[in-house]
């Protein structure tokens, strides 16, 4: 807690008898939203996907999770039907932003590790798909809900939690 929440939290302690009960929770609420907008959390987001013999796709799962200081907020891991891998990863990255966004963390590092999702994301790549051109804007659209965010690529092994529970998602 920084030293000007802190004396705001003082204050609202001294006086908090002067408030009504209604009054005292945005207050409190207002504070911890102050507080959880500054910090960066960093979000960890994955697709997978199941081929048939003809290496056409016949099942996709997705998953992710919020961190903070190694500390797991939230995670996910769902079904998605009949998904390519890379529309996939793009699902994941919007299903990761979508609670981001709802649950007000709005400064957020994401990390992948489809490198293509991620030049696309960040404008190094084109998209030429019309499928994944549509998935490209409505990230975008999320994207523009937060304050800050910054897309990352990563390694596969450093993806592994992630990468678990959009395996996790292919059985549900």
């Amino acid at each position: 807690m920084t030293n000007k929440n802190k004396k705001i939290s003082s204050i609202l302690e001294k006086y908090k008898s002067s408030f009504s009960k209604d009054d005292l929770s945005s207050l409190e609420n207002l504070l911890s939203d102050d507080l959880q907008s500054k910090k960066s959390y960093s979000l960890f987001t994955d697709g997978a996907c199941e081929f048939d013999d003809d290496y056409k796709p016949v099942n996709a799962g997705i998953g992710g999770l919020l961190k903070i200081d190694n500390k797991i907020i939230f995670s996910f891991s769902e079904n998605i039907g009949i998904k390519t891998n890379n529309e996939a990863e793009y699902l994941a990255l919007m299903k990761g932003i979508e609670i981001c966004v709802e649950r007000n963390f709005l400064n957020i590092s994401i990390f992948l590790d489809s490198e293509l999702v991620v030049k696309q994301i960040n404008g190094d790549y084109k998209v030429k798909n019309d499928r994944m051109s549509i998935l490209h804007k409505k990230t975008h659209e999320l994207l523009s809900n937060l304050k800050s965010w910054k897309v990352i690529h990563i390694l596969r092994d450093k993806n592994i939690e992630a990468d678990e529970l959009s395996k996790e998602g292919l059985s549900k």
